[in-house]
């Protein structure tokens, strides 16, 4: 698998990607927006075919955000996720990067405990936080606490 910046050309599959893995999917307008204005855009590569991808950015000075994250259905499970966030935290290193925040879906049980074994710390509930009326969680991850992951994940970017 090979870790790298998005190109314009990927937009249409990790279009597909979001469309997949979200009730209320970004639109491609929105995902080439913040790819225009330059929040981090990485995607994960498997034989050619994106497979998965990260958005983030810095939120605030020593503070990283990390905006959306999914994984093609048939190639979760395999790390894919997880080399995308150690990749982007990497990025938000380069930045001086101190704590790290996300949101999720509060009922996202297992997206919730995916997080939790990267390092993640739930921080609070957020009523009402989607469109669909649905509570959030913020969670976030100090720089001191970040897991790494093998080297077997190439950056190319």
């Amino acid at each position: 698998m090979m870790i790298r910046e998005l190109q314009i050309i990927d937009l249409d599959r990790v279009y597909e990607i979001e469309k997949e893995a979200f009730k209320n999917p970004y639109e491609k307008n929105m995902l080439q927006f913040l790819y225009d204005i330059g929040t981090g855009f990485l995607v994960a590569e498997e034989k050619k075919l994106i497979v998965g991808y990260i958005i983030f950015s810095l939120k605030e000075e020593n503070q990283g955000n990390i905006i959306s994250i999914a994984v093609d259905r048939k190639f979760r499970n395999q790390n894919v996720g997880s080399a995308l966030i150690q990749m982007a935290i990497d990025v938000l290193k380069k930045f001086d990067v101190e704590k790290i925040c996300l949101e999720a879906k509060s009922s996202k049980h297992e997206v919730i405990n995916f997080y939790k074994k990267l390092g993640f710390k739930k921080k609070e509930i957020l009523k009402n936080y989607y469109e669909d009326g649905s509570d959030g969680v913020s969670m976030y991850l100090k720089n001191r606490l970040i897991k790494k992951y093998p080297d077997e994940y190439k950056y190319d970017g």
